[in-house]
């Protein structure tokens, strides 16, 4: 689990995301926010699936449900707009 983060600071992300599972029945928002979830009890939140590398602090605070790193979300966004 990303080490850049306090107790606190999960405490407040993992209420933003079980608000958002609790709150829809389904579709992408909830299907992010339960992976993140997934992420956070196996400790592996924080961290980038696709190479490794740690989230910042900030990125999660804006949006929990990240996945990604920044460098891999914008070669994800190459590959999209390709």
């Amino acid at each position: 689990m990303s080490e850049s983060l306090s107790a606190q600071q999960l405490l407040r992300i993992r209420s933003k995301l079980e608000t958002v599972v609790n709150g829809q029945s389904e579709g992408p928002a909830v299907d992010a926010a339960q992976a993140a979830l997934q992420r956070l009890r196996s400790g592996e939140y924080g961290y980038c699936v696709e190479c490794g590398d740690e989230i910042s602090a900030a990125r999660l605070a804006a949006k929990p449900d990240v996945a990604l790193c920044v460098d891999c979300q914008a070669l994800q966004d190459e590959d999209e707009d390709v």
